[in-house]
């Protein structure tokens, strides 16, 4: 693995990390709530009451990453030959309806 590799990989999840983060300031301000109150940033340290990995969160962690490898799997396998762009433009669409389902579930 070269160096830019694995810088690419490092700035790939900041970024990811960052956008969460964003995602819940604007889903706090919309609220009308603090975008720095202490409860909404605790996931970040881990100061939750409640124990962390119970059996349910590693159930929840697999079902999460089997959607994540099936969507993968399918872009790669059937969209990705069609080319970058359309890979790209399906990924961004997976995305956007895994939020969009999730945040009606989390309700």
């Amino acid at each position: 693995m070269s160096l830019a590799e694995l810088v690419f990989g490092y700035a790939t999840v900041a970024v990811v990390l960052i956008a969460a983060m964003v995602v819940v300031a604007i889903r706090d301000k919309a609220n009308g709530q603090s975008i720095f109150a202490r409860q909404n940033w605790n996931f970040l340290f881990a100061l939750r009451r409640r124990k962390m990995l119970t059996g349910e969160m590693w159930l929840m962690l697999f079902l999460a990453a089997f959607i994540t490898l099936c969507a993968g799997v399918i872009i790669v396998v059937f969209v990705l030959p069609y080319g970058t762009l359309w890979a790209v433009a399906a990924g961004v669409v997976t995305v956007a309806a895994i939020i969009a389902v999730m945040l009606r579930l989390l309700k």
